[in-house]
């Protein structure tokens, strides 16, 4: 016991000493001398399978650089990082602290920050089938704060929050919207969480949103927007599997819904799921756009909630 302690407290005071030689170079404008430093010696402890130390090199060096605004070299070490997790089979729940971390301390305007988050959400994919959760919100929230809209609305719909979800889009459609689009930003939202089983957090993110959103403030239909009722309306449908009422829905409200020609190829998604209706046959455009969809939730990108999860939400008839 005494053997292990001395030597992780060396290991410690190793790492120390070069962490202290390291901030010395970046301080003093050395970056290329310091990034070179740092790239050698993680070969070197990855090489005597010194994981732990090689981490921790990498992840302190990653923080200095950013807090430098050295972000290329940042993310180049944070390359490194991702490939070290991944050579090593590293615990997802263990290392996903310091890539989230990392995230937050980032900043706009380098393009290989998005190659990292690309990087780190694929790393995570062996336990999470598309991405892990926390790493798609943080991703998200960083985006959203730096007002960078649409690439937080991709990272968003990955979440399990959704009263966070409806906040945004909020934000997003009083920004970036029109007034008569006060219904299509969450309604696309809805109908994705519906496609990937996240009945729950559908429910949430349309209640947060029409009681929330200054253009509406309801808790309940009926509301003014004709699709806000439909989306109402679908959610108790899913929640009592009536394919009656999906049906009756989906024939009654054809105006509101071909406002957008990707409602359709989502309702199709959301009748093979909860009602057991057979994929339709189609062919040109609305085939391209069955198949987009079908990408989008097949691809990296979300965790399905388990079917059978219990719904909070007042349940009233169609009529």
């Amino acid at each position: 016991m005494a053997s292990t302690t001395t030597s992780t407290s060396n290991s410690k005071s190793r790492l120390d000493r070069i962490h202290h030689k390291f901030k010395a170079k970046v301080d003093g404008g050395n970056f290329y001398e310091a990034s070179h430093m740092i790239k050698t010696l993680f070969h070197r402890y990855k090489s005597q399978k010194k994981n732990e130390d090689a981490e921790n090199v990498l992840y302190e060096s990653i923080i200095t650089f950013l807090q430098h605004d050295q972000n290329e070299s940042a993310y180049e070490l944070g390359k490194l990082l991702i490939e070290l997790y991944q050579s090593i089979d590293h615990d997802i729940e263990t290392g996903i602290g310091k890539i989230l971390e990392i995230i937050k301390k980032s900043t706009e305007g380098s393009p290989s920050r998005a190659d990292f988050i690309e990087s780190a959400l694929s790393w995570t994919t062996k336990d999470h089938k598309h991405g892990h959760v926390r790493l798609h919100e943080a991703v998200a929230q960083k985006y959203w704060e730096e007002k960078n809209y649409s690439s937080a609305r991709q990272h968003i719909i990955h979440t399990t929050n959704g009263s966070l979800c409806a906040s945004f889009l909020i934000e997003y459609h009083v920004v970036v919207g029109f007034p008569g689009e006060i219904d299509l930003f969450v309604t696309q939202a809805v109908l994705q969480f519906l496609c990937l089983r996240k009945i729950l957090i559908a429910n949430a993110t349309f209640s947060n949103y029409t009681a929330k959103h200054p253009g509406i403030k309801r808790q309940s239909h009926p509301f003014n927007q004709p699709l806000l009722n439909f989306i109402a309306f679908l959610l108790l449908a899913v929640e009592k599997g009536n394919i009656e009422q999906f049906s009756l829905l989906c024939e009654k409200y054809q105006p509101s819904i071909h406002r957008d020609p990707t409602y359709s190829a989502y309702l199709d998604k959301i009748g093979q799921l909860f009602f057991g209706l057979p994929p339709p046959q189609r062919s040109g455009m609305d085939g391209m756009i069955g198949n987009l969809m079908e990408s989008l939730f097949t691809g990296p990108g979300s965790e399905a909630i388990t079917e059978g999860e219990d719904i909070v939400m007042e349940t009233e008839d169609i009529d």
